[in-house]
């Protein structure tokens, strides 16, 4: 049996990124994955490219890859022809993801890997731009999912009933299923995002009073208190009135 993808890239790691002497990308469990979920026929795309665009390319996938860096192309062609991997369904858009997606019309995908710029707001600009093409059914692998600005997008999708978090693989990256075409909620419901509830916008003085007072007006026996005083607020003004 020939090893798999996987096991030939982790044995002797290229150099896709940087100069051409840097390896870095999905942990390998994630590209075991995609080496398994992967078929001839998807349609698939990622933001970043690597290893990542090589397990597309093996799998059949006619496949987009956007990255920034131009000569990512050259060198992941080069390791396609050396592993002998039929490059030629990889098309590559060059530049950034927020620039490159607005302008693609990449058909409805069956898979893509959101791996570009980890920077707030990037993952979650890319998930909004690549979302209406991903089919129902379709799913989406959100790498680093343990960054800040990437949980805030998967926190985002647990809550959004047009999206399930079905579960991880390796530690660093959720797979999430699109389904149904639904947008966000226009408003806030209380969905914890990035984390718990903060005053952290507000100077070191004013955070300890604004947190107690939350705490207090937001239970149901406070907010039955804001309640009252509201009532006695009209009445006291239409007698006054």
């Amino acid at each position: 049996m020939p090893d798999s993808l996987t096991e030939r890239l982790r044995a002797l790691p290229p150099g896709l990124h940087g100069g051409g002497d840097e390896f870095r990308g999905l942990a390998w469990p994630a590209l075991e994955w995609l080496e398994r979920e992967v078929r001839a026929g998807m349609r698939t795309a990622e933001t970043g490219a690597g290893a990542s665009t090589l397990a597309f390319a093996a799998g059949g996938a006619e496949h987009i890859a956007v990255t920034p860096d131009s000569g990512e192309e050259g060198r992941i062609r080069a390791q396609a022809e050396r592993m002998e991997i039929d490059a030629s369904r990889v098309r590559f858009e060059i530049g950034p993801s927020h620039e490159v997606l607005p302008r693609l019309d990449p058909g409805p995908l069956d898979l893509v890997l959101i791996d570009g710029a980890h920077g707030f707001p990037y993952p979650i600009l890319d998930w909004w731009l690549v979302a209406p093409h991903v089919k129902v059914g379709g799913r989406i692998l959100v790498d680093d999912a343990y960054m800040s600005p990437v949980t805030a997008l998967v926190d985002a999708l647990r809550a959004q009933r047009a999206w399930d978090v079905e579960g991880s693989v390796g530690y660093r990256t959720a797979i999430v299923r699109k389904l149904a075409d639904e947008l966000p909620h226009w408003d806030w419901t209380g969905e914890r995002i990035g984390g718990r509830m903060s005053f952290r916008h507000l100077p070191p003085s004013e955070r300890a009073v604004a947190s107690v007072r939350h705490r207090v007006f937001s239970t149901r026996a406070g907010l039955a208190v804001v309640a009252l005083a509201r009532r006695r607020s009209r009445l006291r003004w239409r007698q006054t009135g």
